[in-house]
């Protein structure tokens, strides 16, 4: 059976119907629930919308062609593609304190392979690792790095909300800290490196499908930004935020706590569904100092997650 061009052009009009709905929603992500989960899927939305241009064009329907650079220019036009990062940060040729490298990791609590984590934590060589979604089966299967990383705070839960932080350095205060006060833990470290204070943040936020998750994913982030933003030494606040650069909370947190995203150079770093580009978001993040330098960072490997590591190399002013 022929495909014919008018089925063509029709299936053209849904699709582009459907795509532009999604791109005006996401232009209302500052109203918050239930626009901004559209802004995380800008990059998405993009694609999809040149894609489309390009097919009107072939086929020379110029109102197609015209709602669908309408909806691309909604998304470039507004520069919701790039992270919502603090803008003009003081790094530079200023860093001469401690280099350091950080590690994030969402094991997934239902993951029952623990092999590839833990080799790749192993040869990471970090100084610092936050992880989520850590159940008693990861707990027990994170022991073998206690050699390696003997100062530890491990709160598994089987739900996946457990949470852990492993440290070379001693920690003289490594605490829960419920930020959202919903029984959800995050974790607080403060270190003393070289004589200078550092303050390490590790969370795990609400998946903001709904209403009150997103409430209490915003409540974390804000008394987190706001303990970041008091502590008299530097901070680092990295973990699995449930939140994309391109969203207005994640402007919110970077001005709010006085850090930087670490990678906010790249525009296109997914870490969640990492290999289904349709679904793929950039959620895990390590948040730095604005004047510390960073030196090296990337997205890790498949570790039979859902998430992909994030590692971090940077050296404090």
């Amino acid at each position: 059976m022929l495909v014919t061009r008018a089925a063509i052009s029709r299936a053209i009009s849904l699709a582009l119907a459907g795509t532009a709905a999604a791109s005006v929603a996401a232009a209302f992500a500052p109203f918050g629930w239930p626009f901004e989960l559209f802004s995380h899927f800008r990059w998405q939305l993009a694609a999809a919308a040149f894609g489309l241009m390009l097919a009107t064009a072939v086929l020379r329907q110029p109102w197609q062609l015209s709602v669908a650079a309408a909806t691309l220019a909604l998304h470039v036009g507004s520069g919701g593609l790039l992270p919502r990062s603090a803008a003009g940060h003081l790094a530079g040729d200023t860093c001469n304190g401690v280099t350091l490298r950080v590690v994030t990791a969402n094991a997934r609590f239902t993951n029952a392979e623990p092999a590839a984590l833990l080799d790749w934590l192993m040869r990471s060589e970090a100084d610092v690792i936050a992880l989520q979604e850590v159940t008693p089966a990861w707990a027990a299967a994170l022991q073998p790095l206690a050699l390696k990383y003997p100062y530890q705070k491990v709160i598994a839960r089987e739900d996946p909300y457990g949470i852990a932080l492993l440290s070379r350095w001693p920690a003289p205060r490594m605490e829960a800290v419920d930020f959202a006060a919903d029984g959800y833990p995050s974790l607080v470290a403060e270190f003393q490196v070289r004589g200078r204070a550092l303050q390490v943040i590790a969370m795990h936020t609400h998946w903001p499908v709904l209403p009150s998750l997103q409430a209490a994913r915003d409540r974390s982030l804000q008394q987190a930004a706001a303990l970041a933003a008091t502590h008299p030494g530097a901070t680092i606040l990295l973990g699995d935020l449930n939140l994309t650069p391109y969203a207005p909370a994640f402007a919110r947190l970077v001005e709010t706590s006085g850090l930087r995203d670490a990678q906010d150079e790249h525009v296109w770093r997914p870490t969640w569904q990492a290999g289904f580009w349709p679904l793929a978001l950039p959620i895990d993040h390590v948040l730095v100092p604005r004047d510390a330098c960073v030196l090296q960072h990337g997205t890790g490997p498949d570790i039979g997650s859902d998430h992909r590591p994030v590692q971090v190399r940077l050296q404090l002013p």
